[in-house]
């Protein structure tokens, strides 16, 4: 299963969980079935706030799960249509401590009444 995680950095397993899920620096893509880790940048990192499109992008490298902070309604509502799933990172900071809680099955899956509905929500 392909994991995606957006970073504030390129660290590795250490990288720092970026709190902004359209405009982080580089994304995180973890295979948990092969064990394997790639950490991309993000090209459409400078935009207009709900001017990008990461779900397309996801979709593309056959994404079918995402780790993150904090994301708005609309980005869900495409994310679950499109068959990727969506977790609460929200008590964790980095790429290490998100996946092993994910793998343990302790992440809160999001939901509509626990989405972002503006920057004031994870500051």
């Amino acid at each position: 299963m392909k994991v995606i995680v957006p970073l504030d950095e390129q660290a590795g397993l250490g990288s720092k969980i970026c709190e902004h899920f359209g405009s982080a620096p580089f994304y995180a893509v973890a295979d948990t079935a092969v064990d394997s880790l790639e950490i991309i940048a993000n090209d459409c990192m400078h935009h207009d706030h709900g001017q990008c499109n990461p779900p397309d992008f996801f979709s593309k490298l056959g994404v079918s799960v995402l780790l993150c902070h904090a994301i708005e309604p609309g980005a869900v509502h495409k994310l679950q249509i499109m068959g990727i799933a969506v977790y609460l990172t929200t008590v964790v900071a980095t790429l290490d401590e998100a996946l092993l809680l994910f793998k343990r099955g302790t992440l809160k899956k999001m939901t509509p009444q626990n989405v972002c509905e503006g920057h004031a929500c994870h500051v």
